[in-house]
């Protein structure tokens, strides 16, 4: 009984299956859709509510905090900076929930037609010959659901146990505005990460097809090497080779499909369709910057303004050790550490999820021009021609806000401007602290 349970909830034959774990969020509003058939999806009125009620909640904790003049920072210690960086902190915080809620319920329709446009590919693939593993991309939500879950606990659980130890009793509401943002941040970047997943596994079968076709353009080229006809064949290049019926395929590393044949015996068809899916990816991969731009933006601007406060809280407290001479000092680096390394994950999963897409569909042209360079096919040729060029000017790529790129070199970027920013504030701070006559009510207290 138990074994059949675990076989259907771990069932995936479709798309929607396989993103059964996306759907659970709807609890708290920020995938306000759900599952009304095998292949159809629909908005949850439901999922509106609690999406509203969470944003109210948050609202609601956020300025009870306000009035009590609590944050976490102002538990330790407090300066002109702590006390700038606490409210730059918080109104980004306020900015991203609000646009995190308000892309997922009034940009909901570009989700569902994420989904929606990945089954039409589906049905392509299927038609060639080809199906994927929706099983492997069900335990990929599932793990990275599961993983954002636990790692969400236990980064909250071990702030708290922190503050605790550092004889810290933050209020219900000050810890609550506290823990929301780290959440929904987190469920953002599992939806963007499901996503580009979905493309990324869409570009690596597309990328097999035309290996497949590839491969078999090679072993053409073997046969017609070893046969006896090989010079009269070089005499008539000119007229077309006809295809055998039946090709081996022993020579290949394994076999990639369970009907390789349609792929090889029509390649011309094969590449039209891999046109047509190219297209229909790109499409999907723009409907994705679309739905998560804004997003995206705001938390990478979160989290480079609490990675590069927590940086400067760190040193402000070495340089100044008199600042948490209450405190223990062991629990404040621990708790800016562990908080810094939080954010740091969140940019890392942010980026690795859009350069794996990126780099997967940049495969496809180096695969296109190696056939181009064996194929003698008119019709081929002309069909790979078209595809190159489609290559050539839909090339997919993630943005925030067409501002930066969502790639590696984003990480390499925001440590220049950290390091930067960095040096500023400590020039800044080491000034007060040479001249504390020359500023007012900026002395650490307890």
């Amino acid at each position: 009984m138990g074994i059949k349970i675990w076989e259907r909830l771990t069932q995936a034959d479709n798309i929607f299956q396989s993103l059964r774990p996306l759907t659970y969020i709807s609890i708290i509003g920020l995938a306000p859709f759900h599952l009304k058939s095998q292949n159809e999806v629909r908005t949850s009125a439901l999922s509106y509510v609690a999406g509203i009620s969470h944003f109210l909640f948050f609202s609601l904790c956020f300025l009870m905090s306000r009035c009590e003049n609590g944050s976490i920072i102002g538990y330790f210690f407090q300066t002109n900076i702590t006390k700038l960086g606490d409210f730059t902190l918080s109104c980004t915080g306020v900015i991203a929930m609000l646009t995190i809620f308000g892309f997922a319920i009034f940009k909901r329709d570009r989700l569902i037609a994420i989904l929606q446009n990945n089954l039409v590919v589906d049905e392509i693939f299927v038609r060639l010959g080809i199906k994927l593993n929706y099983r492997t991309i069900f335990w990929y939500s599932f793990l990275m659901s599961f993983a954002m879950l636990l790692f969400n606990f236990i980064y909250l659980c071990v702030s708290y146990m922190l503050l605790r130890s550092a004889e810290i009793t933050p209020s219900f509401v000050v810890f609550t505005t506290f823990a929301l943002p780290h959440i929904n941040i987190s469920i953002m970047v599992f939806k963007f990460m499901c996503t580009t997943h979905l493309a990324k596994s869409r570009f690596h079968m597309l990328n097999e097809i035309l290996q497949d076709i590839l491969d078999s353009h090679i072993e053409d080229s073997h046969a017609v090497e070893l046969s006896p006809l090989h010079s009269v064949v070089r005499i008539n290049r000119s007229v077309p080779r006809r295809r055998p019926a039946t090709i081996s395929i022993a020579t290949s590393q394994q076999q990639r499909y369970s009907v390789a044949s349609i792929i090889r015996q029509n390649p011309e068809l094969a590449i039209r369709q891999v046109t047509n899916i190219h297209n229909l990816l790109c499409d999907i991969c723009n409907t994705i910057e679309e739905y998560f731009t804004y997003p995206l933006l705001a938390i990478i601007a979160i989290s480079f303004l609490f990675i590069l406060f927590d940086d400067y809280y760190l040193l402000e407290v070495k340089l100044n050790p008199n600042c948490v001479e209450v405190f223990e000092a062991d629990e404040f680096f621990a708790f800016f550490i562990t908080q810094m390394f939080w954010y740091v994950i969140i940019i890392v999963l942010i980026v690795e999820g859009s350069s794996r897409t990126i780099k997967e569909s940049g495969k496809c042209a180096a695969i296109v021009h190696k056939i181009l360079n064996i194929t003698d096919d008119g019709d081929i040729r002309d069909r790979l021609l078209r595809l190159s060029l489609q290559l050539q000017h839909r090339r997919v790529r993630f943005t925030a806000a067409e501002l930066f790129n969502l790639d590696r070199t984003l990480i390499f970027t925001m440590t220049g401007a950290a390091t930067c920013y960095l040096i500023i504030l400590v020039q800044f701070s080491t000034t007060h602290h040479s001249n504390p006559n020359q500023f007012n009510g900026t002395n650490c207290v307890s």
